[in-house]
């Protein structure tokens, strides 16, 4: 897989109509979540991610990847078209990824 970090933007998932199996992920980092709220800190976009060969190792290479080396982190996914408070999902397994 291959990926390009820039700084910039959340949680969300795009699929790439070119390649329906690879999407880019808008990575929140560094901030505040609140109950409907997420403040300040970064935004990178990790692109050429394959659905395929998604896991929880591979998100912790990401986070690592962005400068996080914690022992212990939560990862939220944000369903599109949804707001923060209803459609902030943990995600707890690789199924989930």
């Amino acid at each position: 897989m291959v990926t390009e970090l820039l700084d910039n933007g959340f949680v969300a998932l795009f699929i790439l109509v070119a390649y329906p199996e690879l999407f880019s992920i808008e990575l929140h980092h560094g901030g505040e979540i609140s109950y409907d709220l997420y403040s300040g800190g970064k935004v990178t976009y990790i692109d050429k991610c394959d659905k395929d060969l998604m896991s929880l190792p591979m998100i912790d290479d990401m986070v690592k990847a962005v400068g996080y080396n914690e022992w212990f982190m939560n990862y939220y996914f944000k369903i599109p078209n949804l707001d923060l408070c209803n459609g902030l999902k943990l995600i707890q397994s690789d199924s989930d990824v």
